[in-house]
C-alpha cells in the first residue's frame, strides 16, 4: 500500500496559522507570557529571569517544530523534552545574526546595512531548520547550510521565508497596537502571547516544510513509538535507525557508508536500498546512483518485483536519459511493465536505440513491434510507427513475430482512412 500523499503547505495555510491555538500550545503561550513579568524584578536579576523565560519558549518552540517534521500536526503535550541547550542555541543563533546585521550598517552603510539584512533574512529559516534537525549551531550558521538548504527546496523554501515576514510584520502591528492601548504589564503580556503565537507558528510551519520535503534535504521522520508493531519491523531497522542517527548528527555521507557496507557484505531490504538511494541522492553521487540502480533493479527483477524495478528505472533515467538496465535481456520485460503501470515514457526511453547498443539481439523485433505500438495507440504518431513497422519487416522477414508485424502494419493502413480529416 502506497503511503498517504503529504498535503502540501500552501494547502495548509488556515491550519498552519491557527495551530497556536490548540490548547496545549496556548496554554504554553499564556504561562510563559504571565512569566515575562519577571522581567520587572530590579537589575540584571531582571534581564537574566527573563532571558530564561525566553529560552523555555524556544524550547517549546523547537518541540513544535520537530513534531511537525515528524508528520504530527497538532502540537506535544505535557512537559518540553527538547533540552535546554536547544534553547540557548536559538538564542545564540539570534545573537549571531542581530551582530551580522548591525556590522552590515557599519561597515557598508545603509544601502550595504539593508542588504545584508534582507540575506540574513532569507538565510535565517534555514538557519533555524539546521539546528533544529542536527541541533548543531556551528552547522546551523554556515552559510553552505543555508545554500544547501535553499538550493534542495527551491521556490517552495522562498514562500516560507515570505510567509515568515508576513508573520512577523503581522506581529508588530499587533503589538504596537496592544502598547497603545494597554497600560504596564498588561502591554506586556499581551505583547508576549502575540509574540509566543508567532513563534509557535512559524516554527510549525518550518517543521511542516521539514516534513514535506523531508527526502530533499535528508531528513528521515521519526514515527511515534509502537511497541505492539516491534514484531514486525524491518530487518534492516537497526541499520536504518543507525544512519538516521548519522544524519541527524550532520553526517549523511558517514550513513551512506554504513548502508553501503551493509548492502555490500549482507545485501538489504527494500526500504535499506531506498533510504541509500534517498543519501545518495543528497549527496548528488549521480553515478553511485546509477551504478546502484542496475544493481537493485537486477535483484527486484530476480525477486519478480517488476512494478518496482519500474519505479527505480525512471528514477535512473532522470539522472540520465541514456540509461539502461544491466543486461539486455530485461529491457522487454521491463518496458512491458513499465505499459502496464501506464509509464509510456519510461518505455520508449528504454526502447530507443535498442537495436544501436545491441545490434544482434534477439528482442529487438520484439521491442520494436511495442514501440510501434506505444507511438501509434499512446503517442498519435502512426506515420513514425508506420516506419518503424516497414524496417522490421525489410530486417526480419523470417522473424516469428514477422506475422504480427505486417498484421499490425495493415491495422494501421486501415484506420489511416479514417483518421484523416473530412473536407
Amino acid at each position: 500500500m502506497s503511503p498517504t500523499p503529504i498535503v502540501p503547505f500552501w494547502n495548509r495555510l488556515r491550519e498552519i496559522s491557527l495551530y497556536p491555538l490548540h490548547a496545549d500550545a496556548m496554554l504554553t503561550i499564556c504561562v510563559l507570557a504571565l512569566c515575562h513579568l519577571v522581567g520587572y524584578l530590579p537589575g540584571m536579576l531582571g534581564f537574566v529571569a527573563d532571558l530564561v523565560v525566553w529560552v523555555a519558549m524556544y524550547k517549546y518552540a523547537f518541540e513544535c517544530l520537530r513534531a511537525s517534521a515528524n508528520g504530527r500536526l497538532t502540537p506535544p503535550e505535557g512537559s518540553v523534552n527538547v533540552e535546554d541547550r536547544t534553547g540557548w542555541n536559538q538564542i545564540w543563533l539570534q545573537v549571531v545574526f542581530i551582530a551580522a546585521g548591525i556590522a552590515g550598517f557599519l561597515l557598508l552603510g545603509s544601502g550595504g546595512g539593508l542588504a545584508v539584512l534582507l540575506v540574513l533574512g532569507l538565510c535565517w529559516p534555514a538557519a533555524v531548520m539546521s539546528l533544529a534537525m542536527d541541533e548543531n549551531l556551528m552547522h546551523a550558521l554556515n552559510p553552505a547550510t543555508w545554500l544547501a538548504i535553499l538550493a534542495r527546496l527551491g521556490w517552495p523554501y522562498v514562500a516560507v521565508v515570505l510567509l515568515y515576514f508576513v508573520f512577523f510584520a503581522s506581529q508588530l502591528y499587533a503589538q504596537a497596537f496592544a502598547m497603545s492601548l494597554l497600560p504596564g504589564f498588561l502591554a506586556i503580556i499581551l505583547v508576549s502571547v502575540i509574540s509566543h503565537y508567532v513563534i509557535v507558528a512559524t516554527f510549525h510551519l518550518m517543521g511542516y516544510l521539514i516534513y514535506q520535503y523531508h527526502e530533499e534535504v535528508g531528513y528521515e521522520p521519526v514515527q511515534a513509538p509502537a511497541p505492539l508493531r516491534r514484531a514486525m519491523a524491518d530487518p534492516d531497522q537497526e541499520t536504518l535507525d543507525e544512519a538516521a542517527q548519522l544524519v541527524r548528527d550532520g553526517n549523511p555521507d558517514a550513513a551512506c557508508e554504513r548502508i553501503a557496507e551493509q548492502l555490500r557484505s549482507r545485501g538489504g531490504t527494500e526500504a535499506l536500498h531506498a533510504q541509500y538511494r534517498k543519501l545518495l541522492a543528497l549527496g548528488n553521487r549521480r553515478d553511485e546512483q546509477l551504478r546502484h540502480g542496475r544493481e537493485w533493479i537486477t535483484l527486484l527483477l530476480s525477486q519478480d518485483k517488476d512494478r518496482r524495478a519500474v519505479d527505480v528505472v525512471r528514477e535512473c533515467l532522470d539522472l540520465d536519459p541514456a540509461f539502461q538496465p544491466a543486461s539486455p535481456d530485461d529491457v522487454a520485460r521491463i518496458a512491458q511493465k513499465a505499459v502496464d503501470a501506464g509509464n509510456t515514457q519510461v518505455a520508449l526511453k528504454l526502447l530507443s536505440g535498442f537495436h544501436k547498443r545491441h545490434p544482434k539481439h534477439r528482442d529487438i523485433p520484439r521491442n520494436y513491434l511495442l514501440a510501434a505500438k506505444l507511438l501509434a495507440e499512446r503517442m498519435g504518431k502512426d506515420a513514425e510507427a508506420r516506419t518503424l513497422l516497414d524496417q522490421l519487416v525489410k530486417a526480419y522477414p523470417e522473424h516469428p513475430l514477422a506475422p504480427e508485424i505486417a498484421t499490425y502494419r495493415e491495422f494501421l493502413d486501415k484506420l489511416a482512412p479514417a483518421a484523416a480529416p473530412s473536407r
